[in-house]
């Protein structure tokens, strides 16, 4: 077989793993939004799922980025970059590297993978959001029913936090 042959295979299955990484993100990518949908319900069963999944989801894609961190150093090198260099490489860089029609598919899967990655970011940047204002919550829950004489807080009508007299929950509940 000869080199032309060999790096022209390495190109076809990089673009294969880049579409596979974009596969795995749009998988993630609703994992994420279950997870949202279930803190937003307030089902802790379903965010436990969700959570697993998405953790499966991503112990299989770091596999697949390893092999994607190889395989982009071999092609590299295979252009007389150095494995260091290579290391660093960005698909674009490597595309650049390439040119051609290979280059090009390379851009492309590299373009598709960017885009729903940034979109999962996104959407992982919410399901933090929706996490920590849950805990604050919670906390000042927590808060108003064991402090004592001090204002409770609560949630009018509207969905507005107020300040209630200074009486305990638990002392007013028994």
């Amino acid at each position: 077989m000869t080199t032309a042959v060999a790096q022209d295979r390495r190109v076809d299955t990089l673009v294969g793993l880049l579409d596979e990484l974009a596969v795995g993100q749009r998988e993630l990518l609703v994992a994420v939004e279950s997870k949202i949908a279930a803190m937003r319900s307030g089902d802790p069963e379903a965010i436990r799922d969700a959570t697993l999944k998405e953790q499966a989801i991503v112990r299989h894609m770091s596999e697949r980025e390893d092999l994607r961190r190889q395989l982009t150093i071999n092609i590299a090198r295979g252009y007389g970059v150095g494995a260091p260099a290579a290391r660093r490489m960005s698909a674009s860089q490597l595309a650049d590297r390439i040119g051609s029609t290979g280059g090009a598919r390379i851009r492309k899967a590299a373009a598709a993978l960017k885009d729903v990655t940034t979109e999962v970011a996104q959407r992982n940047h919410v399901a933090q959001l929706i996490a920590q204002n849950v805990l604050r919550h919670m906390k000042l829950a927590f808060q108003s029913m064991t402090s004592g004489m001090t204002a409770s807080l609560g949630y009018g009508h509207s969905g507005q936090t107020y300040t209630g007299v200074g009486e305990r929950i638990f002392d007013a509940v028994g």
